[in-house]
């Protein structure tokens, strides 16, 4: 089912999430232009699964099926298809707008909104794996 799911993702077809159905229209317009980087967070928020053992593999398993598609194996937002998404290595506006944006989306940018899928355990759980793979610079907390 997994590979379903993937494929429907990429292909923007409508497929049944765990709780309703999500729409992605993704459209492949180029790569995403990189923002520039706000010196302070968005956010004071702090993830509770931040270093914790158990939510960084359980994090690591809801980016390889979700996540892993758009923003690459590495985290870096180069897919099979390039260039695709944002690196979540160098985030940079706090653990609050990562929240957000997962729940939201950048329907701008062609990220759907998961809160239908993804309730804020699974987010803190994510958010905790990404933290592993921070580059210098990065802004997590």
């Amino acid at each position: 089912m997994l590979p379903a799911i993937a494929l429907a993702t990429l292909c923007g077809v409508a497929f049944a999430g765990s709780v309703g159905v999500v729409t992605v229209g993704a459209q492949m317009t180029g790569p995403p232009g990189e923002e520039k980087q706000s010196p302070k967070p968005h956010s004071s928020a702090i993830n509770p699964a931040s270093g914790q053992a158990e939510a960084i593999d359980a994090g690591r398993k809801l980016y390889v099926t979700w996540c892993v598609q758009c923003h690459g194996p590495k985290a870096d937002g180069v897919s099979r298809f390039g260039k695709y998404a944002a690196d979540l290595r160098a985030f940079w506006r706090g653990y609050g707008e990562f929240v957000t944006i997962v729940k939201n989306g950048r329907t701008d940018r062609q990220m759907p909104p998961w809160k239908d899928v993804l309730d804020d355990a699974k987010i803190a759980q994510l958010g905790a794996y990404l933290e592993t793979l921070a580059e210098e610079g990065a802004n997590w907390k």
